[in-house]
């Protein structure tokens, strides 16, 4: 060992070795895009597919542009919030 550094003697746990490689989000996906009818034609949306703005039904809410846009403007907002976070955005 370099540095004088021990081995670890851990082995971990067989039965959860086994298992917590059996499912991972990748392969749920893959395991969806297989059950997907290839003659089907209706439109599917790409469920690992990370930016959503490609689709138009995943639009942001002016709702929420609008509270974005008065806490700038406001300038109530200009300093690094508290560990627990901001009051008005917990409650």
């Amino acid at each position: 060992m370099e540095n004088g550094a021990e081995r670890w003697n851990f082995l971990g746990d067989g039965k959860l070795k086994a298992t917590s490689g059996t499912t991972t989000v990748h392969g749920v996906l893959l395991n969806i895009r297989r059950n997907v009818d290839k003659d089907d034609p209706r439109p599917t949306v790409p469920l690992g597919h990370g930016d959503p703005s490609l689709f138009p039904c995943f639009r942001t809410t002016t709702i929420a542009e609008d509270a974005i846009v008065d806490a700038v403007r406001s300038a109530e907002f200009n300093y690094y919030s508290p560990k627990p976070g901001l009051f008005p955005t917990r409650r």
